[in-house]
């Protein structure tokens, strides 16, 4: 039963503790290398690395075109589902050669509800 709800990454945690799970988040992104000095755009997938993280996230707005040397705020959005994500979080993003890394800034958090059935309780 639990390999349908538990999958790898997931944190475990008290239900007492308030718990908020990200859709999308603000960060501020440092370009270490990107190709032919092309610009990194509104639009742009990558793949996001934060803590125990590995998801594939979009570019929904951000401050100025970007490439290699420079840096921006920009706003991130996964693509697969909602992860756990807090401010201060180190983050870094690639996509074939291009990389970045980065703090994440802020968050939109979308409060969760915990919900215990008899199923989930282990004997």
């Amino acid at each position: 039963w639990y390999q349908r709800r538990v999958r790898e990454g997931m944190v475990l945690m008290s239900p007492e503790y308030e718990s908020y799970c990200v859709n999308e988040f603000t960060a501020e992104i440092y370009i270490l290398q990107h190709p032919n000095n092309s610009k990194i755009k509104i639009g742009f997938e990558a793949t996001v690395f934060i803590e125990n993280i590995r998801q594939k996230v979009l570019i929904t707005h951000m401050e100025k075109e970007i490439t290699t040397g420079q840096k921006a705020k920009v706003r991130l959005k996964f693509l697969q589902y909602p992860d756990l994500v807090g401010e201060g979080s180190k983050l870094f993003l690639r996509n074939g050669r291009t990389k970045a890394m980065g703090t994440v800034s802020e968050v939109t958090k979308i409060p969760t509800q915990i919900i215990v059935t008899e199923d989930d309780v282990i004997n």
